[in-house]
């Protein structure tokens, strides 16, 4: 679920916009809402020479920069913003690049660029690209000290920002168009009949403790649901020694939660009975050459929950899926299987609130 603040406030009834470098997709459209939903607050703006005004701006076009595809032209373009700025006043950086020097009045920067989340790691770029990326993270972790708070989009995105910056304040603001603000605010939401027990549910994974079986990422998790007040039974077949290295091996100084039971190295039969009597088999196995243990549960009608991998798909249709190399997509994966019925519940802003949660 979508965790959304209600208490933001950041001082000042004015908006100094930084938001060069956006001129297209996604993050055009939400600027356009921007700019509309700001109207008179607007003190000042640098926005990208790409950028075509789909608005008539409420400020004068000497506040107005329009900034070249250049790191030193945007450099001075926020110096001047910076300077720009009062007591009063707060620094709007949307283009997810903070200021490099302390501004006078409150400085929000809205993240929404992968690479800043580390969700670039692994993509082939441009040499260009890349080069880009680069300096645009130094940048980022030159400046983020400069703000007061940082604003994201998603849940997730603000457990990622918090662990690489602790002592930050990082707050969930999802910015959508009006149009789309509309549609959502109108869309019917599920929830859940009753409340889930999750005591009621066990998932049996009978593997050995070798590297490809991804027990770490499992352990993990559970760790995940169990900071999240969710505790479903997890059944392994591992023996002592290899259950102490995986421990381990998660940071967990040999301690999982409660609700994960190690039953040890178990006989076919005793597998075969101990699969019949579970919830689900779950699978996060990243590379097999069969999968026994799907095809078994297969012959038994019981649900498999499995890494999205093509192996996978050769022997059973899943339940559900998940990225076997993401804690947090198994631990979702297990939730949707529980709370079958029910769908995410988030909040949304539309342009207008938004700016209210800068100008309060």
């Amino acid at each position: 679920m979508l965790k959304i603040y209600s208490n933001v406030s950041i001082s000042g009834q004015n908006i100094v916009l930084s938001a060069f470098g956006i001129h297209a997709g996604g993050g055009l459209v939400l600027l356009n809402a921007l700019i509309k939903g700001l109207g008179h607050r607007l003190k000042a703006a640098a926005l990208d020479s790409r950028y075509v005004w789909s608005v008539s701006p409420a400020v004068s076009s000497k506040n107005i920069f329009h900034v070249r595809r250049s790191f030193i032209a945007r450099l001075l373009a926020l110096k001047k913003l910076v300077k720009l700025t009062t007591s009063d006043d707060t620094l709007l950086c949307f283009n997810s690049l903070p200021p490099l020097r302390k501004s006078k009045g409150k400085v929000v920067i809205f993240v929404h660029a992968p690479h800043f989340f580390n969700a670039h790691c692994g993509i082939r770029y441009s040499r260009i690209t890349a080069l880009r990326i680069g300096i645009e993270r130094l940048w980022f972790k030159v400046g983020i000290h400069n703000c007061d708070e940082i604003w994201v989009q998603t849940s997730l995105m603000q457990q990622i920002m918090q662990l690489q910056y602790p002592l930050a304040v990082v707050k969930v603001i999802p910015l959508v168009d009006d149009n789309l603000a509309v549609s959502l605010s109108s869309a019917s939401i599920l929830q859940p009949s009753s409340v889930v027990d999750d005591t009621k549910f066990s998932f049996f994974y009978p593997a050995d403790g070798v590297g490809h079986k991804n027990h770490e990422n499992l352990l993990k998790a559970w760790i995940l649901l169990a900071g999240e007040g969710r505790n479903p039974k997890l059944f392994l077949t591992l023996n002592k020694d290899e259950l102490n290295a995986i421990t381990k091996s998660v940071q967990c100084a040999g301690v999982t939660p409660k609700s994960v039971i190690n039953l040890g190295w178990l006989g076919r039969d005793e597998v075969l009975e101990k699969l019949s009597k579970s919830s689900a088999l779950i699978f996060p196995s990243k590379a097999e050459t069969f999968g026994l243990p799907m095809l078994e549960a297969r012959s038994r009608a019981v649900p498999i929950i499995a890494s999205e991998r093509d192996f996978v798909r050769d022997v059973c249709v899943p339940h559900e899926t998940f990225d076997p190399d993401s804690p947090r997509s198994i631990a979702m994966a297990v939730l949707r299987f529980m709370d079958a019925g029910s769908s995410c519940s988030a909040t949304y802003y539309s342009a207008e609130q938004f700016v209210s949660k800068l100008t309060l």
